[in-house]
């Protein structure tokens, strides 16, 4: 039975807010301009306390071998030892139901009463670390039902609400939600109605079918004014074997994104800002190049719509850039060609100068080097150094980084991340930082924020946005985006080097050609959603545990309750650690040259990145 409730559900499509059956009203409201982000809490019935860390804290060392190999079924870096009571940090173990429960119970003491809604990113179930306990469909389902039941019992409705309502829950689908971990076939399945059934609480009525169809929908969490997009991003992920990305139209991560683009066209014309949420986040190296490559495109062209991007799956603390040069140099083979042509077209001219031409085979044999230099083709993922030949110095050097580190680049993000380091997943997030311009428009620039998990991965983590509650400033009303002429001309002066020029040697110089006028390939982005709007991220505080001081105190005060053993205190926070006035994207750059430049800001940056467990110098 699906349980909803009038301030839950979206407007019909093309509705507008003064239509709205509960129209926000700062008078009226109860809204107090804040929501919780909360991921990754791999809760494990297996665990035990003082279990052998290279066991998953599944067993202690007299009923192990201690075996070597177990040690690699899940990356981690604390091979030795036991883990506590709340879990281990920086370790290979999940989360013990114990640190799940003092979760929810201090979010219940400390949180509840000051948030308008909880966005929930997924993966609710053990990782398959474990040979001796490999995980089943059953095991997984009941592991999600009993979160699922969590948030119930935590997020009461609210006894003062004419409405009893609670709180709305936006959760997405993780890649270990499901069984076999990554792998979803398109829907209807098993699983999304197994999802429908647990999250009939969550999900709008209205977008009841949509998740069924797909595991995707959109929340209107504060009626005409925000919307909370929770996408199915196993749609979009390279491990997932059972899909093809987003290359053709039948394929399920085309039509997530084609759904996307309709909600946010509809969210533009009513005027509302929405954020975009989901398990994996868009990273290069973890979508299809094709999906990737969409939702960069989407990204930037409703940014006068999107307000935040909003991920887990990672476990570590960061932010990178979505950016429009990732549009032009993802298309390698179009840029090796153009290439190719130009050249071409520069030896053919000399060719016509001696009396010769160029010959067909000659331009097919071209056309054929341009050919090899594609790096996205599923049939054959790996790079060779002599493909990349004849693309530009700056993507050739992009192309030898990724050949020379192709094993990375191809596998789950996670092992790259916890096996061999930060370093192989770091570089191209250092590289990003590296090379915003100096002046950088904003508008070909997207942020996406990944924030750090509760597994203790590295220490126990959540995270409190705050956003905007104040009504827009008068005389600037937000209008839908109407690309102007200026916007719309990309075209260079022509440039014409003066006739009879000599060079140093005395020989008559060619002239130059004149640069034809660039045309741009797409429509020009709109204008960001300013600051002041309603529902714009201003900033955040980052909470975590001090996971080895809990199980300490544990031990050596039994006698302290329970629930008051494991206390999620502030870590940092944007606006007063990072210097960020708010959550825009020239903040976020600003924040990114920062880190480049600065040695002592760069260590900071990476003391939070690993939840302050002390292990960041282990990955440089």
């Amino acid at each position: 039975m699906v349980t909803t409730s009038l301030w839950h559900l979206p407007s019909p499509a093309g509705a507008q807010p003064d239509h709205h059956p509960y129209p926000y009203d700062p008078d009226k409201s109860r809204l107090v301009g804040q929501f919780l982000h909360i991921t990754d809490i791999h809760p494990d019935e297996f665990y035990i306390n003082g279990g052998s860390i290279s066991t998953s804290c599944h067993r202690n060392t007299t009923d192990d071998d201690d075996d070597d190999m177990m040690r690699m079924m899940r990356p981690g870096r604390t091979d030795g030892g036991y883990g506590g009571l709340y879990g281990s940090p920086y370790s290979i173990c999940d989360s013990p139901f114990s640190l799940a429960d003092a979760t929810f119970d201090w979010i219940d003491r400390n949180l509840i009463g000051s948030l308008d809604f909880v966005v929930w990113t997924g993966d609710n179930a053990r990782h398959d670390s474990d040979n001796e306990r490999p995980r089943t469909q059953e095991e997984i389902e009941n592991l999600n039902k009993a979160i699922a039941n969590k948030f119930l019992e935590t997020f009461t409705p609210d006894k003062d609400d004419p409405f009893e309502q609670r709180i709305p829950i936006v959760p997405s689908i993780g890649n270990n939600d499901v069984y076999p971990h990554n792998i979803m076939e398109a829907g209807p399945n098993r699983i999304l109605q197994h999802f429908s059934e647990i999250w009939s609480p969550f999900i709008p009525e209205s977008q009841y079918h949509t998740f069924q169809h797909g595991g995707y929908y959109a929340s209107e969490v504060v009626p005409g004014k925000i919307t909370v997009v929770a996408l199915n991003t196993l749609y979009f992920f390279n491990q997932n074997a059972a899909v093809d990305g987003c290359d053709n139209e039948d394929e399920p991560g085309t039509d997530q994104m084609d759904w996307l683009e309709v909600e946010l066209e509809s969210l533009r014309r009513r005027k509302m800002t929405a954020y975009l949420t989901g398990h994996v986040p868009p990273a290069r190296k973890s979508y299809s190049p094709t999906c990737f490559v969409r939702y960069t495109d989407i990204a930037l062209r409703f940014q006068d719509v999107i307000v935040g991007h909003l991920f887990g799956h990672a476990n570590i603390d960061h932010f990178f850039i979505l950016s429009q040069a990732t549009l032009m140099s993802d298309s390698v083979d179009a840029e090796a060609e153009e290439d190719l042509v130009e050249q071409q077209q520069e030896q053919e001219g000399e060719r016509k100068i001696q009396g010769s031409s160029s010959s067909k085979s000659d331009q097919g044999s071209n056309r054929q080097t341009a050919l090899d230099a594609r790096i996205n083709s599923k049939s054959s993922r790996s790079i060779s150094p002599s493909s990349i030949s004849t693309a530009s110095s700056r993507t050739r050097q992009r192309l030898e980084q990724e050949a020379m580190s192709f094993d990375v680049a191809d596998e789950d993000e996670y092992y790259a991340f916890h096996t061999l380091g930060l370093n192989s997943y770091l570089i191209e997030l250092w590289e990003q930082y590296e090379d915003i311009p100096k002046k950088a428009k904003m508008t070909d620039f997207a942020i996406a924020l990944v924030a750090p998990s509760v597994v203790p991965t590295y220490n126990p983590a959540l995270r409190v946005y705050t956003y905007q509650l104040a009504i827009e400033k008068p005389g600037r009303p937000r209008q839908p985006h109407q690309t102007s002429q200026q916007d719309r001309d990309y075209i260079e002066e022509d440039e014409y080097e003066p006739l009879g020029e000599t060079d140093s040697d005395g020989k008559k110089k060619k002239p130059k050609k004149p640069k034809k006028p660039t045309k741009p390939t797409r429509p020009a982005n709109p204008p960001a959603v300013p600051p002041f709007t309603f529902g714009f991220p201003l900033n955040y505080t980052q909470y975590f545990v001090n996971l080895t001081m809990a199980n300490s105190e544990a031990v050596l005060d039994p006698s302290k309750p329970v629930e008051y053993q494991v206390e999620y205190q502030v870590e940092y926070r944007s606006r007063e650690d990072y210097g960020l006035k708010d959550l825009s994207v020239p903040e976020w750059l600003g924040l990114a040259k920062r880190i480049v430049k600065s040695e002592e800001v760069k260590s900071q940056y990476m003391a939070w990145m690993v939840v302050l467990t002390g292990t960041e110098n282990e990955h440089f």
